[in-house]
């Protein structure tokens, strides 16, 4: 496959939504003809065709799947999002596809705060083969450290708190019970926040 210049999402999260939509769809929360109403021709395929894990998909798609997941699955409410996210999490987890995850789980607790920068920055990567329009920055802003994700126009939303669900099932993997928080400051910007632990907070 050439090289893709589209705003997409891989087919690993894809599936997720997907089959969460056939579950709503299959349950009778959701009827043919309300689907038909609210997706658009292709994120109606997308309930029909098999899902490539390995393959790129409109993020378009992708957010209209999620969005409806929201409503219909969620009621709107943030929460069921970030439990969305930490299942998408334990899912790639549990696949071992991404290296990236697996040192995630490996290594060992992080002493200062150069260190937990540098994790910070191998987690975005993860976050970089999931999506191929976004750009990150790492950084400290007093006790907090930030990862900004920008170009995120197309980041919805449902995406942002499924996202802050997934950073956090990586942090329990590290057996650390932080929380990040996130908040859009610009349309095309969203901020995720992290406390810093308390060891860290006194280093000059």
């Amino acid at each position: 496959m050439g090289q893709v210049t589209e705003q997409c999402v891989k087919g690993s999260l894809m599936l997720g939504v997907v089959v969460m939509v056939r579950r709503h769809r299959k349950q009778g929360l959701v009827s043919p003809g309300q689907l038909a109403a609210r997706l658009s021709p292709g994120a109606l395929r997308m309930l029909e065709e098999k899902v490539d894990i390995g393959r790129w998909y409109p993020i378009q798609l992708f957010g209209e799947l999620l969005d409806l997941d929201w409503e219909v699955g969620g009621q709107r409410d943030p929460k069921y999002m970030r439990e969305e996210g930490e299942q998408a999490a334990e899912r790639l987890f549990r696949s071992g596809i991404y290296q990236q995850l697996n040192y995630a789980e490996r290594v060992e607790r992080v002493r200062a705060r150069e260190a937990l920068i540098r994790q910070a920055r191998l987690i975005t990567t993860i976050t970089g083969t999931l999506y191929n329009f976004l750009e990150f920055k790492v950084r400290l802003d007093g006790n907090e450290l930030e990862v900004h994700y920008g170009n995120a126009e197309a980041f919805s939303e449902a995406l942002r708190f499924t996202t802050e669900g997934f950073m956090n099932q990586i942090n329990r993997r590290q057996r650390s019970s932080a929380q990040w928080s996130s908040k859009r400051v610009r349309p095309d910007l969203v901020v995720f926040s992290l406390p810093l632990p308390q060891r860290l907070r006194d280093e000059v």
